[in-house]
């Protein structure tokens, strides 16, 4: 079906504003990235040196003994901290991480698994499936908070060591590139002893428990932070990319119709002359 002059026109202007939506959105994206990237490459090599030293001190203090490295036998009760957005429009982002959380509440039992969920969409999903969710942070809007951070890092260590939880494992991503992120689960308590890593004949003050005492939490806190930040940091690339791709299809969309505009015009004008010229020809006859 041809659309008429006026259709193509009322069509232009609707993709128009919705081109300035995405652009708008695009630009806020862009902005928002800068920051949290900023944050997580300013603080990478502090995470990196914190797991590194915590590695190697754990193979090489073998009998210290700590709440969160208990490796208990019996395991009944998992907990996942699920990290999605809390909006949508970031293409295939939350579903990956859905997709991560559904596949591990499968593998170990919706009755033994409670969910710690950071962001509406994840809330939302596993809301309407009644998966337990013992705490839930909505409204961060991907942006990082020292404060929320250290309410996640209790709520995590606290349902550990009361044994509510044998496990904890969360679901997020890991910010590779603008263009490229990676879904991960890891496990993040207990914490496990790296048997690969070299041992360290270390001189330690007063004694390993009381180092280990201080390290652990510390430990727990900047995993969390990173991972935080990770997440937050591929929630705004990919919002970014998609509104930058929903952008060009508007440009292009625009182009098109621009043309068609131009044809349908054209072949107004045509018309018309062939209707004058056949009216001439009607009087002359």
């Amino acid at each position: 079906m041809l659309l008429s002059l006026r259709q193509i026109r009322r069509r232009i202007r609707s993709v128009e504003n919705t081109e300035k939506i995405t652009r708008a959105m695009q630009m806020v994206s862009t902005a928002k990235l800068k920051h949290e990237q900023d944050m997580l490459f300013a603080g990478k090599p502090y995470y990196f040196k914190m797991d590194a030293l915590l590695k190697r001190l754990l193979a090489s203090v073998k009998t210290a003994t700590h709440p969160l490295l208990e490796e208990r036998p019996v395991k009944n009760n998992f907990a996942l901290c699920l990290i999605t957005s809390d909006s949508g429009l970031c293409s295939t982002y939350n579903d990956n991480m859905i997709r991560i959380a559904e596949g591990f509440i499968n593998e170990y039992g919706a009755g033994n698994t409670s969910l710690i969920a950071i962001g509406r969409k994840g809330f939302n999903h596993f809301k309407k499936r009644k998966i337990r969710i013992s705490h839930a942070y909505l409204g961060l809007q991907g942006r990082y908070s020292n404060n929320v951070a250290e309410e996640i890092v209790k709520a995590i260590v606290n349902s550990f060591l009361s044994k509510e939880t044998d496990e904890v494992h969360i679901a997020h991503t890991h910010f590779d590139a603008t263009l490229k992120y990676r879904p991960k689960l890891q496990k993040l308590l207990n914490i496990e002893r790296a048997a690969e890593e070299r041992e360290i004949d270390y001189i330690l003050e007063p004694d390993a428990g009381r180092v280990l005492e201080e390290l652990l939490p510390t430990y727990i806190s900047a995993k969390i932070r990173g991972i935080l930040l990770d997440a937050f940091t591929s929630e705004h690339s990919q919002r970014m990319v998609a509104m930058r791709s929903a952008t060009d299809n508007a440009v292009e969309l625009i182009d098109n119709l621009t043309l068609l505009r131009n044809k349908a015009r054209q072949a107004a004008i045509t018309t018309e002359i062939i209707e004058v010229s056949s009216a001439s020809e009607e009087l002359k006859g």
